[in-house]
């Protein structure tokens, strides 16, 4: 008993170890309204019943998530900085291009959220955004091809290849020699893996 903790709004007793470790759990998983335990307990756990027993860290880790809980999605923006990543609140008013961020002091696009692209105004950027979104998206059909088609690649500079007739020699433009079904490097004599008889 010297080990248990007692919730204090529903009386109900866990091990003060067992309990820290429930809660450390729901806030990694970004869930913030927490709950007793006890099956059907609708308790509702705040960390103000549990600094006693919870470190700083989670409860300060607790008390963000719950305030930012509170901000709707559509006001919440994030430094677009990966080493940063602080939660940032756009209350309305004025249109924000260039913002700085109170937490590493860099410069932001407030408009797409990404770092401030500097020599280029939004339209500029989001005209060239467009135009790399189409690249990958023939990129991605490109790709989608050569799987369909079962084109391959030559193993040394990467470039996809297709044999159209011809034995499986293939000669690449960067200079490799190379059989086309195994991808192996081709030599007088070369037997391919694939077409290896079963012995």
């Amino acid at each position: 008993m010297s080990d248990g903790f007692e919730i204090k709004v529903c009386h109900h007793v866990f091990c003060a170890t067992c309990m820290t470790t429930y809660v450390a759990t729901k806030i990694r998983q970004n869930i913030v309204k927490v709950t007793c335990p006890t099956p059907k307990c609708p308790s509702e756990l705040k960390p103000r019943h549990l600094q006693t027993i919870l470190p700083r860290e989670v409860i300060d880790r607790w008390e963000t998530a719950r305030c930012e809980s509170i901000i709707a999605e559509s006001q919440k923006t994030y430094c677009p900085f990966k080493d940063c990543s602080v939660l940032l609140v756009d209350d309305g008013g004025e249109v924000v291009t260039s913002a700085e961020c109170p937490s590493c002091h860099r410069l932001f696009c407030a408009q797409f959220r990404v770092p401030w692209h500097g020599m280029m105004t939004c339209r500029e950027f989001q005209r060239k955004k467009n135009m790399n979104k189409n690249e990958q998206d023939l990129d991605n059909k490109f790709f989608k091809l050569a799987e369909k088609k079962k084109w391959q690649k030559c193993p040394k500079c990467k470039m996809f290849v297709q044999r159209r007739s011809g034995c499986e020699h293939i000669k690449c433009r960067c200079g490799r020699s190379f059989c086309y079904h195994c991808g192996d490097k081709w030599y007088s004599g070369h037997i391919c893996k694939k077409h290896r008889p079963s012995s």
